[in-house]
């Protein structure tokens, strides 16, 4: 096996027993969103997780903190992480008629690759940790570091366990190069636990209708089925399965579901993603929700979830996302929104922060 080997790689070999004495914070519930009156999922209680969450803070203290009751518990991890594109992204807030600019996240590491790969292989060590025996990550990139991404994921799960290398071809999105080619795709880089994993098949509408040969497998061998009288049959098909290039849009502006997060991903490639990699009832989590679209979509799917981000207007934006929802179709799982209660923080909440109606656009 081939390892990336930067500056100052620190390798973590502590055993998970040992990690948990190196717990950096305590994460308290702020918000807690109950059932009380309100129609249930029915057969979606769990006594063992009764409540989804949504954590405010680093993820690393989060994943750390995690250690103590979800080893080897979850059972799918989506991450849209910094992809190293030198930029920080920005965007204009509109409060009580005021506005203000911001930093919605930090992708901007003055040009060191080796803090950036540090940063990502200290989570990804602990991701294995966390995934359940059944379990899979998708990791998403694009050209600027998909390469060497994979090859820390090889290290930490292993070559053995690498299952697919998704190509989310976003047909819609303004290029302005002029020497280069349009660069139109994403990476998502897919492992799995173990052999046992869940991965469920899939498969997608035609524009229209098609004719198709039909195969038959004989000793092992694809061959075409023929009739009695020496001629190839044929059926007619209106779906086909689902293969690793997806062509996916851009999410845009005037989609519903437009919440004006830098870099939101669209709800239909995660609803395909978590629908491949998951079941009914399984635990989905996602260390870098942004604006919550792997939430919601995981709440719309009937998965437990557990969220995570730095940034006060992520968790604005995934609060009001999950509750507008369950305001909408009526059907309610309880979820809890937990961070490590410092100064600053405190001040956010008792200004009633996350009770405002806020707009935010990204910034040009």
């Amino acid at each position: 096996m081939v390892k990336l080997i930067w500056q100052n790689k620190k390798e973590n070999t502590l055993k998970s027993e040992d990690l948990k004495k190196y717990i950096p914070t305590f994460f308290k519930t702020f918000e807690y969103h109950s059932l009380n009156d309100k129609e249930k999922l029915e057969g979606f209680i769990n006594p063992q997780f009764r409540s989804n969450k949504l954590f405010w803070g680093n993820n690393l203290d989060v994943l750390y903190f995690l250690l103590n009751n979800f080893e080897e518990k979850i059972d799918l991890i989506y991450i849209d992480p910094p992809f190293f594109s030198g930029t920080n992204y920005e965007i204009k807030i509109k409060e009580d008629d005021k506005f203000y600019d911001s930093i919605a996240y930090y992708d901007h590491w003055n040009n060191d690759l080796s803090s950036y790969l540090q940063m990502l292989y200290e989570r990804i060590l602990l991701f294995k940790q966390i995934l359940s025996k059944k379990g899979i990550i998708f990791v998403h990139s694009d050209w600027h570091a998909n390469h060497y991404i994979r090859l820390i994921l090889d290290e930490v799960f292993g070559e053995n366990k690498f299952v697919n290398n998704i190509v989310w071809y976003y047909y819609n999105k303004y290029s302005a190069g002029k020497k280069n080619l349009s660069r139109a795709y994403d990476t998502i880089l897919v492992y799995s636990n173990s052999s046992n994993y869940t991965f469920n098949e899939l498969r997608i509408p035609r524009k229209k209708p098609r004719k198709q040969l039909m195969r038959v497998n004989i000793d092992g061998v694809l061959k075409n089925l023929k009739d009695k009288n020496g001629h190839v049959r044929y059926r007619t098909v209106k779906d086909k399965k689902l293969d690793d290039v997806w062509k996916i849009p851009c999410l845009q502006p005037a989609s519903k579901e437009w919440t004006g997060f830098p870099t939101q991903k669209h709800h239909s490639l995660l609803e395909r993603i978590i629908k491949l990699g998951s079941n009914e009832g399984d635990l989905i989590a996602d260390f870098f929700c942004g604006s919550g679209t792997t939430l919601a979509v995981a709440e719309k799917l009937k998965r437990r979830w557990i969220g995570c981000d730095i940034s006060e207007y992520s968790i604005y934006l995934t609060r009001n996302r999950i509750l507008d929802y369950q305001n909408e179709v009526h059907k309610f799982y309880p979820f809890e929104i937990l961070t490590n209660l410092d100064t600053e923080k405190s001040n956010i909440i008792e200004s009633g922060f996350f009770q405002k109606e806020i707009s935010i656009k990204r910034k040009k």
